[in-house]
Formats: structure tokens, sequence, C-alpha cells
């Protein structure tokens, strides 16, 4: 093998490494947002003391109660844990890489979307004389927004990295006429 090959296998290792690690942060970022609020309407002003809150974390909406459990919330749990540990099992295959980049991709979508509508609850109630009584919560970025951030851009350059290493591979082995170019 020579100096050039064993510096692309190299490249390559280091590569698959990081498909196989970054995903890995992303699990540690969502981890850490169930904690640390994404969305929190108490994050600007000092809160509202009186009346409700929006607090938004990786599991759904806060406090999570098993019987308003965001399925939404449990999917990308899912999606995120699938796409740690299938590098792993499988390598990181070009299907794998597109999986992990899109899924990144609408992670990061998603986390936008929170910026330009930006989630409000609505309230209304009365005191114990009968006063009527009522406000809006709206949701802004709390501390996990940058966390969420950095695990979906993570979960992105976990494809990008398994897209590129999986594509030299196979150029390689295509030039040393190991793999046939018209399959």
């Amino acid at each position: 093998m020579s100096t050039v090959d064993q510096r692309k296998a190299r490249s390559r290792h280091k590569l698959l490494l990081a498909a196989r690690l970054l995903p890995l942060a992303t699990v540690v970022a969502w981890i850490i947002t169930i904690v640390v609020p994404t969305i929190d309407s108490n994050t600007s002003d000092g809160g509202n003391e009186e009346g409700p809150s929006l607090t938004i974390t990786s599991l759904g909406h806060s406090p999570v109660l098993l019987e308003y459990l965001d399925h939404e919330a449990i999917s990308i749990w899912i999606g995120i844990l699938t796409l740690a540990i299938l590098p792993w099992l499988v390598g990181a295959s070009k299907w794998w890489s597109a999986a992990a980049v899109l899924f990144g991709a609408a992670l990061l979508w998603m986390l936008s979307s929170y910026l330009i509508t930006p989630p409000i609850m609505m309230w209304d109630g009365q005191t114990e004389d009968g006063t009527p009584t009522g406000g809006m919560e709206v949701g802004r970025p709390a501390p996990g927004f940058a966390v969420y951030a950095i695990g979906a851009l993570a979960l992105t350059a976990a494809g990008i990295c398994g897209w590129i290493s999986s594509s030299g591979s196979t150029a390689a082995l295509r030039h040393r006429g190991a793999l046939d170019p018209d399959v």
C-alpha cells in the first residue's frame, strides 16, 4: 500500500469515527435538554409568577406527564437513538448518512420554526373574588436552544462525514477495478 493510499485510509477511518461519535453528541445534547428547556416563556422578563408558563424540552412540554406524552418528541428521540446506534452496528453507509443529514436538517428546520413562529399559550380564569384574569405566554429561546442546535448540527455533520467516508471507499475500489462500474 502506497503512502497516498495509507493517508486516504487514515482519513477515511477518521471520517468514519466522526460519523460514529457525532450522533452520540446528539444523544448527549438531547439528554441535557430534558432538564434544560429549549423554549421557555420565563426567560426574558423574569417570568410570570402567578399564571402558567410555557416550557418545552426534548421530551415535549414540561412538566412531562405520562398521560400527556408528546408523540412528536418521542418520535424524535427514537430517530436520534436509532441513528446513533446504527453506525456502530452496520457502519456509516450512504443510506444511513443520507438519513442522518435529512434528520439533522429537519431538526434544524423545526428549531428555526420556533424562532419564526414562537409557540404561544393563552389563558384566562378568575381570581377567588371573581375578578377576571388572563394572559398570554410566548415561548422564547432558552439556554437549551443552543444545546439543541449543537446536537442537530452534530447529527448533520455525522451524516456528511459518513457520506464522504463511504464515497471515498467506493471510488477507491472502483479505481482499483474491484467494483464493476456498470453495476
